[in-house]
């Protein structure tokens, strides 16, 4: 499901002095500062970025739906919410409520001086902050965090539907727009007092998705330096997550880490000591089903077989993917590059989910996300297979995870590939993915440094 949270608390409504941009357009062209976000001229980028509207209106943050706050001694620091708006081509205007703190920045500091940014983005629509953990773990090990919360789903180009057509692919503008924001106006200041610090991501579930349409599209590998991708990209082949008939989702199933691509075969596959490939279908289960049918207005998506879905829709579908496989005509998604040799990369899916031995997911075709696989898996290989030895990213991981708490929980589960020779075979994923992005002491380095040249 692609409303699976992996961490953290729920985060049900944004603060109520929230302005609601989207549909309040000329109050946000009255209070805006509008900055311009065009990526560096050397990124790869077949799609526009957008522009960033800021709001004088600053509140601080709420505890009680996922906002950050920095615990110690009996007292508590909170973030102070800033409010936006994001304009991007083909998409009605979009606002967002963002927040973010600097460890060196505390009285008194953590650290002399930040190690990077965290861009923190969550999954579903994204309207939620992401992973109260990681955050916390992130920015104790001495990285500014941002966390971000959308006013609707990010994936909507429009809501409701009237004049723009539904498109996910363009809708990405929107994170991608915001990443760079980040990139342009935070970053510098964390880089000017740290010149090995990184520009780094983590998204979850269809937040994976945003930094990856981000990276394949916007130009993102201009300016991460390390993404985690959680339980995803699930929208890398929405064709075949939304698409019925022969050659189509469950009659077309994949197998994780064990594909051959044009790129020289599988790569970076971190299975464990005698771990395995697994093979699922990538078709949309319940919950994903209506998100998906919702952000791209076709509720024929994921309809039962043998009522195919038609050409038109498989079509649009595949054109709006991360992994759209097209040549860039007319009627055909944007080029996507998968080519990223300064942003480092690491994978997390979920091999095995912790079983009910009441409910029988073979006989109900998984259609229950706390016991049983879904799509994320081979939603995710199938951007993964576009990644070989021959176009690898500086480091490159795609780790199996065992025994989650849900199908997409990948922080509850066991990481047997992850650093086996420290770890053993056995090691939280909450605390893999830490390690990964921030390192831990000398043993372990941290993916989240700088990588890119001046």
């Amino acid at each position: 499901m692609l409303s699976t949270r992996s961490f953290g608390r729920e985060c049900p409504s944004r603060p109520s002095s929230t302005v609601n941009f989207a549909t309040n357009t000329l109050l946000v062209l009255a209070l805006a500062v509008l900055v311009c976000c065009a990526a560096p001229s050397h990124a790869q980028a077949s799609l526009a970025l957008g522009t960033v509207g800021l709001s004088p209106e600053v509140v601080q943050c709420p505890t009680s739906n996922g906002w950050y706050y920095y615990s110690s001694g009996g007292a508590n620091t909170y973030m102070n919410c800033h409010f936006a708006s994001v304009s991007c081509p083909n998409t009605a205007d979009l606002g967002l409520t963002y927040a973010y703190l600097n460890p060196a920045a505390m009285s008194p500091p953590l650290v002399s001086q930040a190690k990077g940014v965290v861009v923190l983005h969550g999954g579903s629509g994204g309207t939620t902050p992401e992973s109260f953990a990681l955050t916390d773990a992130y920015f104790k090990a001495g990285y500014e965090i941002v966390q971000i919360a959308w006013d609707d789903d990010w994936e909507m180009t429009q809501d409701p539907f009237s004049t723009i057509t539904a498109n996910i692919q363009n809708a990405a503008c929107r994170p991608a727009t915001f990443f760079n924001w980040v990139f342009t106006n935070l970053f510098p200041s964390v880089y000017s007092a740290n010149q090995q610090a990184g520009m780094c991501a983590l998204g979850d579930s269809a937040g994976s998705a945003a930094v990856a349409y981000s990276l394949a599209y916007y130009g993102a590998g201009a300016w991460f330096d390390n993404v985690e991708l959680l339980s995803g990209p699930v929208l890398s082949d929405i064709k075949q997550g939304c698409g019925v008939g022969p050659n189509l989702g469950a009659n077309n199933p994949v197998t994780v880490c064990g594909q051959t691509n044009y790129q020289g075969g599988q790569y970076g596959c971190q299975l464990g000591t005698s771990g395995s490939t697994w093979t699922l279908g990538p078709e949309y289960l319940p919950g994903a089903i209506s998100a998906v049918a919702k952000w791209t207005n076709d509720n024929s998506c994921a309809n039962t077989y043998p009522t195919n879905t038609s050409g038109s829709s498989n079509a649009a579908w595949l054109a709006q993917s991360i992994v759209d496989q097209s040549s860039g005509g007319a009627g055909q998604g944007a080029v996507a590059t998968f080519n990223y040799p300064n942003t480092a990369m690491s994978g997390w899916l979920c091999r095995s989910v912790v079983s009910n031995p009441n409910y029988n997911c073979a006989a109900n075709g998984n259609a229950n996300s706390n016991y049983c696989p879904n799509n994320s898996s081979p939603q995710g290989q199938i951007f993964y297979a576009n990644i070989g030895s021959n176009n690898s990213p500086p480091h490159y991981a795609v780790y199996a995870v065992d025994n989650c708490s849900n199908a997409e929980a990948v922080g509850s589960g066991n990481v047997p590939g992850y650093l086996p020779q420290i770890f053993n075979g056995t090691v939280q994923g909450l605390t893999a993915i830490t390690d990964d992005m921030v390192g831990s002491g000398t043993i372990i380095p941290a993916q989240c440094v700088y990588r890119h040249q001046q």
